[in-house]
């Protein structure tokens, strides 16, 4: 029985990939049952199987110290031939494991700070929609816990350089169709050829399972006997271990050491196979969508947006070349699965979350790589000075003392007592000096893998020489900086996997169905989707997904909303309430959507992204539309009096000009006969002007008399008024030309020269 850990072992096994089949092929004849044993199934297995060895052998390398950086992590850092050697001098091999913390900050951080996504629509008829999608995905999120598998995965981006999410569908009936899971990076290979992260130019992805043949066999029934060949093939209690490597099968040969010598017998064995089962690509012909909402797209029999999309004429049929997605599951032996891929979106299930990525062959690597050999100098540097200051090294001269053992015997007392031959030089706890030295290097050491990882003392909130709150906060933004391409690369990951659960969502849920999701408050809302509303069909149309701002950056956005809170207190208080809204959205506050809504409420502000009317806005624009027309009803009855006033006005004027009329036409006939009478009698003339001049007759010749003379005498008046004007204006001007005498220094007057 040979150990995974050997290292001649390992290149025995890893060494030629044909080594690894160490089962006779079957002949042609053998493989009829079958349609899965036809040669052109073989010729596919074999074209397999290659990608899958060809990996191994790429990748085994890089893999061994994938798992090397994860025992680090793990507090396993030292190697058994080291740790061999301080345990036979006596001292434990001890680990001060610094790089864990840094690795915890960084997965803490995500922890923190999980982002949140929207879904948009293409159009504006398609809002309703694409709302009932958020509250979908968002309810899967919940059900699939879907933060927690992202937080797995992203932790082994950050120890080892890369992690999975999966995302697919299942038929079983206690749960939803739709699914998220995370995958450990031990079980998967990928083409190592392709440069993209979202392997959008990768051909084949693989994943190994170790499942007990009992449940191959009850997954594929069919193929029970390929299955039973399977698992006994390889060295021990039919393990195929000739076809993994250490980070793969680790777990599987852990499992048999620790049985012991149980595993002898043949009742408690237990009967394992390795499943592989490999996605990939390759060219096929198909027929395509061009033009409409959903150009692009393969054409499917019976989909309901696609027919009403060529129905319409917005979109036609045309043959295009595509690499098709397949997905085969697979033995060593041959094949138990070989298929089309029933997903729309002709992706890969998997999402991997990239660390970091070596530039020569695109490999990934993560934050532990570049620390371990610190981390292990910290080790051994703390060993070493144990070491000197638990040991009492003695240098002496020959004939020293005169026995040797005793002399032993009370060095390793505390209080021992040594006789020393008179001119001999004996030297107790020699080199005891060197033990600061190496620790002054181990504290070194510690400081480096601050400066290299940017986790520095301030991000972990310990007291550092920075003593004011710019220069703390400057220094966290700068570690924060050297860490973001983490979190740009998981950033980028959400966006591809959100991608694929949308596509996943508008492709099998297509019945109707009512679900609950919860507020940030914990209030539940029901939703209802394919109900026969438009609105709520979330299979004709597609959407978009997008992922808000990046929650991890916590410190920068609280530095932000400083600056904004500064700046409000600067502003005039009318602008800053109607801004305040804004502010409130930059804060990372608890129940901060309801905040913001409850000062939009009192300053009348709408929300600038939403597209449509809420119903609190709705019921409010009613209100104002029914004031509104109150109003204008009350301007028109206003009105309408206004305007029976003015007849009624104009009535009265009317009927004062007739009265006014006939009161001069009586008038002119009183005048008429009081002339006729006048000339019959002109004796009674003078007599008549007395009378009407003790009653206060003016006539209007009188009339123009007066007006003439009145306005004479205020001319009169007035150039009176500006004759005197002008007599002291002259007067005030002579005084000024007269000027006095001065006097002289002898009181002589002082008469004036010319």
């Amino acid at each position: 029985m040979f150990d995974l850990r050997d290292e001649q072992t390992t290149r025995v096994i890893q060494g030629d990939p044909e080594s690894r089949l160490r089962f006779d092929e079957p002949e042609a004849s053998e493989r009829r049952g079958h349609p899965l044993d036809s040669d052109k199934m073989h010729e596919l297995h074999k074209r397999l199987m290659g990608h899958y060895q060809r990996e191994l052998e790429r990748q085994h390398e890089n893999r061994l110290e994938m798992a090397q950086d994860e025992d680090f992590y793990d507090n396993i850092q030292w190697s058994e031939e080291d740790a061999q050697i301080l345990r036979e001098r006596g001292q434990a091999p001890l680990t001060y494991n610094v790089i864990s913390q840094t690795v915890n900050w960084i997965i803490g951080s995500e922890k923190r700070g999980r982002t949140d996504f929207n879904i948009l629509p293409r159009g504006k008829e398609d809002a309703k929609p694409a709302e009932r999608k958020t509250a979908l995905l968002k309810y899967l999120s919940d059900v699939n816990r879907t933060p927690f598998h992202r937080s797995r995965a992203f932790e082994d981006a950050v120890k080892v350089g890369i992690g999975w999410v999966e995302d697919g569908v299942t038929d079983e009936d206690d749960g939803e169709p739709v699914y998220s899971r995370y995958e450990s990076w031990r079980n998967m290979l990928w083409d190592s050829a392709c440069t993209e992260l979202d392997l959008s130019d990768c051909r084949y992805v693989i994943r190994t399972k170790w499942v007990d043949l009992d449940m191959a066999i009850a997954m594929f029934p069919e193929r029970r006997e390929l299955l039973e060949r399977s698992a006994q093939q390889g060295d021990r209690i039919g393990y195929d271990l000739a076809n993994g490597d250490e980070a793969m099968d680790f777990a599987e040969n852990e499992l048999d050491v620790l049985h012991g010598a149980a595993i002898d017998n043949t009742d408690s064995r237990r009967d394992r196979v390795r499943l592989i089962e490999i996605w990939f690509r390759k060219p096929e012909r198909v027929k395509k969508l061009v033009g409409g909402a959903l150009s692009g797209e393969v054409y499917e029999e019976g989909h309901p947006g696609q027919m009403q999309e060529l129905q319409a004429g917005n979109a036609i049929l045309a043959d295009r070349v595509m690499l098709r997605m397949h997905c085969a599951v697979m033995t060593a032996e041959g094949l138990l699965f070989v298929g089309q891929s029933p997903y729309r979106h002709n992706r890969f299930p998997f999402t991997p979350i990239w660390g970091y990525r070596r530039g020569r062959d695109g490999l990934p690597y993560g934050v532990i790589r570049g620390l371990k050999s610190i981390q292990e100098d910290i080790n051994k540097r703390a060993s070493k000075a144990l070491f000197i200051l638990s040991s009492n090294k003695v240098v002496m001269e020959k004939g020293a003392v005169d026995d040797l053992a005793e002399m032993e015997d009370e060095v390793a007392r505390p209080n021992g007592i040594i006789v020393v031959n008179p001119n001999k030089r004996f030297e107790l706890n020699a080199d005891r000096e060197l033990a600061p030295a190496h620790l002054d290097l181990m504290a070194r050491s510690i400081q480096m893998i601050q400066s290299v990882s940017g986790v520095t003392d301030e991000l972990l909130g310990r007291t550092t020489n920075a003593t004011s709150g710019v220069a703390v906060q400057a220094r966290q933004e700068q570690g924060a900086m050297s860490t973001s391409k983490l979190f740009d690369n998981l950033r980028y990951a959400v966006q591809i996997q959100g991608e694929k659960q949308l596509s996943l969502v508008e492709q099998f849920f297509t019945d109707q169905k009512t679900f609950r999701i919860t507020n940030s408050r914990g209030t539940p809302e029901y939703v209802d989707i394919n109900d026969g509303l438009p609105e709520n069909d979330i299979v004709r149309s597609k959407a978009d997904f997008v992922i808000s701002d990046a929650e991890w950056r916590a410190s920068m956005r609280q530095a932000q909303a400083e600056q904004l809170m500064e700046m409000m207190t600067r502003l005039p208080p009318q602008v800053a309430m109607v801004m305040l809204d804004l502010v409130i959205e930059t804060m990372d506050l608890p129940n901060r959507e309801e905040m913001v809504k409850r000062i939009r409420q009192v300053t009348g502000q709408r929300d600038p992204d939403a597209e449509e009317l809420t119903p609190e806005e709705q019921q409010a624009m009613q209100a104002q539309q029914q004031q509104a027309q109150m109003q204008q009803e009350m301007l028109m009855v206003q009105m309408r009096r206004l305007a029976a006033q003015a007849m009624k006005d104009e009535a009265a004027a009317q009927k004062a000009a007739a009265e006014l009329i006939k009161t001069n036409v009586e008038l002119q006939g009183a005048a008429v006969n009081a002339a006729q009478t006048a000339m019959q009698a002109p004796g009674l003339l003078p007599v008549a002007d007395g009378i009407l001049e003790e009653a206060g007759f003016v006539s209007a010749t009188d009339q123009m008399r007066m007006q003439q003379e009145a306005e004479q005498a205020q001319m009169a008046e007035q150039q009176a008024m500006e004759q005197a004007a002008m007599e002291q204006q002259m007067q005030q001007q002579g005084e000024e030309g007269a000027m006095p005498q001065q006097m002289a220094p002898d009181g002589a007057a002082q008469q004036p020269t010319m």
